[in-house]
């Protein structure tokens, strides 16, 4: 069942499977995912993905939903994006509601201007990086400091710090709500679905000696069968002494025991993306949210 978007261009149903073929066909590798299989599995029965066809015939893709569109793609030979963007943001609006802005999500480099044409801004842009792992010789913490692997009775320790690290000019860090409750449970969920030996062995928690405060802390995940640097966050007060360059040293040089390489996220224009620039890590595609004020 075809729906009208205007005389010319119309959405079909796709089955998931099928889209997810031509979206990793047709879209960059911006999550650095390490095998066919792996790529065209993210897209689950319930994900509302949709083909978009000119005069019945297919010219790409797109999962849309009120308010909401993200994995946009064209198959060549058709290239007009802005043609086909200015229908879909017309029936974006004429399905949505009224009072909430309209969002476009995961929006390639390439794609961006047609989004500003059409009056979007931009709100957020993220990146994954990606790095091999590597045995560093043996770090030195210092003598003001003592590191533990974090354990859950550490929780409510790491979310006050998280909090404290994101709040303010530093609020770029974080992509989500930043308040001391989402902080834990954030920490709750890692700690449910991370506790591998390996992955507490790459951890680390970093304290001052003195005062036993905890300055530092680095969270290691499992992500796609591959790891992924969960968070990390380093004390205002103690920047600028290598903390958070050595906890990432720890890490890789950790999980080179069973992994290739590990990701990250980055907010893009945090300060930490030249930390992990210097440290060797490759930056991939931006993708920005872009919002349209109703």
């Amino acid at each position: 069942m075809q729906q009208r978007i205007d005389n010319e261009f119309s959405l079909m149903k796709a089955n998931p499977k099928d889209f997810a073929i031509h979206y990793t066909t047709y879209r960059e590798n911006v999550f650095f995912r390490q095998s066919w299989e792996r790529r065209v599995a993210i897209f689950g029965s319930e994900v509302p993905c949709y083909w978009l066809l000119q005069s019945g015939r297919r010219i790409g893709g797109v999962c849309l939903e009120p308010n909401m569109l993200w994995s946009f793609f064209l198959e060549p030979p058709f290239t007009e994006s802005y043609r086909v963007l200015r229908r879909l943001k017309k029936y974006l609006k004429d399905i949505s509601e009224p009072s909430k802005p309209l969002e476009a999500i995961g929006i390639l480099p390439y794609q961006a201007e047609h989004f500003l044409r059409l009056g979007f801004k931009p709100i957020e842009a993220r990146r994954i990086m990606i790095r091999p792992t590597e045995q560093f010789d043996m770090i030195d913490w210092g003598t003001d400091f003592f590191i533990k692997a974090p354990t859950t009775e550490d929780l409510e320790t790491i979310a006050q710090l998280s909090y404290q690290c994101y709040s303010g000019a530093d609020r770029i860090g974080h992509p989500t709500e930043n308040t001391i409750e989402q902080q834990r449970s954030d920490l709750d969920y890692y700690f449910k679905h991370n506790g591998e030996e390996l992955l507490q062995k790459a951890s680390r928690l970093i304290f001052d000696k003195n005062t036993k405060q905890l300055v530092g802390a680095c969270l290691i995940s499992i992500w796609e069968d591959l790891p992924l640097v969960y968070d990390i966050v380093v004390d205002k007060n103690y920047r600028g002494r290598g903390i958070a360059s050595k906890l990432l040293k720890h890490s890789l040089s950790t999980l080179k025991e069973q992994h290739d390489v590990v990701r990250l996220f980055v907010t893009v224009g945090n300060p930490a993306e030249s930390l992990y620039y210097d440290l060797g890590f490759l930056p991939g595609m931006e993708q920005t949210t872009y919002s349209l004020p109703r």
